[in-house]
């Protein structure tokens, strides 16, 4: 399998075909960020291929200074955080759309638990600011050591880390105040 510099070279010199290995290759990491960012399949999906159309127009700016997939990442970090300061959170029926149960055996009340547990989840995550969702993301969802997230985000390793905390705590806080509180049901909080 070839490195990304040297795909990066061969589009570089013409081989337009080598770009899709990289979308093929950084497609879904990419999509999960934006989608957890924004919190709409739509929206998500057609952030993403702005990503890849930017990025393409802008491959030659590619200084090679960091991996290929961090500078990816930052464009799409970008391209969310100015997709969020667009538009306001709003209820949509996607969010409201069936969770699949985890087990087989789940009666149709703990079906309506559960999702009725994400849509609050998924209301209090909405309210955090953009800087906290993010290192949420790259945490929780991605699994990026701090050092990553770090470089990613373009902070000191500890700035990550405390960010992560607040995030969390802050996290936990807004979902306290819904009614039954859902803390418990978050892992790591």
């Amino acid at each position: 399998m070839q490195s990304d510099a040297e795909i990066i070279q061969r589009i570089l010199q013409g081989d337009i075909e080598g770009y899709r290995d990289l979308i093929q290759r950084y497609q879904h990491m990419i999509y999960v960020f934006i989608y957890k960012m924004v919190n709409n399949r739509t929206d998500a999906e057609d952030l993403t291929q702005e990503v890849f159309v930017k990025a393409y127009e802008k491959l030659s700016t590619f200084r090679g200074d960091s991996q290929f997939s961090s500078w990816l990442h930052t464009l799409a970090r970008n391209k969310s955080i100015d997709f969020l300061r667009r538009r306001k959170f709003h209820d949509s029926d996607e969010q409201l759309a069936f969770v699949p149960s985890q087990t087989r055996d789940e009666s149709p009340q703990e079906s309506l638990m559960n999702k009725e547990q994400r849509r609050e989840i998924e209301e209090a995550f909405a309210l955090l600011s953009d800087s906290y969702r993010e290192v949420i993301v790259l945490r929780c969802t991605h699994e990026y050591p701090f050092e990553k997230i770090a470089s990613l985000l373009g902070i000191a390793e500890s700035t990550a880390r405390v960010r992560y905390l607040r995030a969390r705590q802050e996290l936990a806080k807004l979902l306290t105040r819904k009614e039954g509180g859902l803390v418990h049901e978050l892992p790591g909080i």
